[in-house]
């Protein structure tokens, strides 16, 4: 998916213009970034059986086993991630962040872990740090961010529900959060009560937004992520489903290409939501860790590479540029 860019630097005088100046500077940036995405995020096979074993003793149910996409970087090895340490960051000084197979965002499949992992390495690199991602079902993953047993959780919406626990980073681009039903069975909506009745797929452990997560009165039923849903859609078990756009689009692409059933989206979409870093408000370095995140973040995002890599998220979505 990162498309490579190599950077060369010739004939620096003493005394350069401001403009090369600048571009020097990305180009150490981009040289960093570089570096801190070398570090694979591939579990082996016997920690990836470790994690589905944990998955199921606490009641989430491993996806089945499936090749791996064809695309899918080279296994390297990472600590298991059934089992994070306690007070990560670890003994090495990199911060331990729970994350998900979410593509095309983010995914241990995708190379470099996709487009949220290299965002986030970036900023961290950026302002001196490292980060070790590992991957396990998302309602684990917060619950071992509430308990401080990890540093962070990422990427995650911002809402209220989650302000309590997460110390929030600085925005970088996501994708439209949307309802969607089988073609001829979607409808355009203006509250939320229109929606009353269905039987809506959420994924287990996901926010969404804070007025459609308040809304007890929608009939709202959880599966351990957006390809279970899907089928279940496909299937009829569902009226509709919440998810984000741009991976629906991914897999339907991957994982359902084959089949019949088309599906149509809701109007308007739920909202157009921003991906960030949830620092752990358990751990006492979460302000500092933020703070020194979010200068990362803006420094790669002058330097353009948010942008870039969203773009390219976007393409192997299949969506379109909407990149803010």
């Amino acid at each position: 998916m990162q498309s490579s860019r190599p950077w060369r630097v010739v004939g620096i005088h003493h005394r350069m213009p401001t403009a090369t100046l600048t571009t020097l500077r990305h180009a150490v940036l981009l040289a960093a970034l570089a570096v801190f995405l070398a570090p694979g995020i591939m579990p082996p096979p016997q920690a990836r059986a470790q994690s589905e074993q944990t998955a199921s003793d606490t009641g989430h149910s491993a996806a089945p086993s499936r090749p791996a996409p064809a695309y899918r970087s080279a296994p390297r090895p990472t600590s298991s991630p059934a089992h994070p340490r306690s007070g990560d960051a670890d003994n090495t000084g990199v911060l331990v962040i729970a994350t998900l197979d979410w593509p095309p965002y983010v995914e241990r499949y995708l190379p470099h872990g996709g487009y949220a992992v290299q965002v986030i390495r970036a900023a961290l690199a950026s302002a001196g740090l490292a980060a070790r991602f590992e991957f396990m079902p998302w309602s684990r993953a917060v619950a071992q961010m509430q308990a401080g047993r990890v540093s962070a959780i990422a990427p995650e919406y911002r809402t209220t529900e989650r302000e309590a626990d997460c110390d929030f980073s600085a925005p970088f681009p996501g994708g439209p959060l949307v309802l969607l039903a089988t073609e001829g069975n979607a409808r355009r909506w203006g509250d939320l009560r229109d929606l009353a009745g269905l039987r809506i797929g959420v994924v287990r452990g996901y926010v969404h937004t804070d007025a459609f997560d308040a809304a007890t009165f929608l009939r709202k039923e959880p599966a351990n992520d957006e390809l279970a849903n899907l089928r279940k859609l496909m299937a009829g078990r569902i009226d509709a489903m919440a998810a984000d756009r741009n991976t629906v689009q991914f897999l339907l692409r991957r994982e359902l290409s084959g089949h019949s059933v088309n599906v149509a989206e809701f109007q308007p979409p739920l909202g157009e939501r921003d991906l960030h870093v949830c620092f752990s408000r358990a751990r006492p370095d979460h302000a500092d860790l933020r703070a020194a995140f979010d200068k990362g973040l803006a420094a790669v995002r002058a330097a353009g590479l948010v942008e870039a890599l969203h773009r390219e998220m976007l393409t192997l979505a299949g969506g379109k540029n909407t990149t803010r």
